[in-house]
């Protein structure tokens, strides 16, 4: 009788892991630039419990990226010679819209624009915000591409 119960129970963890090791959504972007070399692109990946991982985009510009249901992360584009971009995404209420494995698949680009020959230009804020809406789980985005320029003393420090 306990082997039964422990099998039964290592069955019903192994199911409810592989329930919520589905919840998952793949973003699939391609980073683009003026010149068609996105060759030594780094994505910096931020989540909200802090923890940062780094990925370098494919020669090509493409990257992949899985995120967890109900993350929150800071996706940062950085090339030397080009501006440097931050999209913010939430996946919060994603899953309504993504019922099966096959449609939860997101695609966006990335356009990186040259650096000022000072290395004094910046975005104001993060660029793009990747959200969900609650009910139907479609994909709004809003853009912010608000150039600002540096003061002299941002402009050391970055260097």
């Amino acid at each position: 009788m306990n082997a039964r119960h422990l099998l039964a129970t290592a069955a019903a963890l192994l199911a409810a892991s592989c329930l919520f090791a589905s919840k998952q959504i793949t973003f699939h972007g391609k980073v683009q630039t003026l010149d068609g070399g996105a060759r030594h692109t780094v994505v910096l990946v931020e989540r909200a419990n802090g923890e940062i991982d780094s990925m370098v985009v494919a020669g090509n510009g493409t990257f992949k990226l899985r995120v967890e249901a109900d993350s929150q992360l800071r996706l940062t584009f950085r090339q030397d010679g080009y501006i440097t971009k931050v999209v913010e995404v939430n996946t919060l209420n994603a899953f309504p819209k993504f019922k099966s494995e096959s449609d939860r698949e997101v695609r966006f680009s990335v356009e990186l624009m040259p650096q000022s020959p000072s290395n004094d230009l910046a975005f104001a804020a993060p660029v793009g915000h990747i959200t969900f809406t609650k009910g139907s789980g479609l994909m709004k985005v809003h853009y912010d591409h608000t150039l600002v320029t540096l003061p002299a003393a941002d402009v050391t420090a970055a260097r």
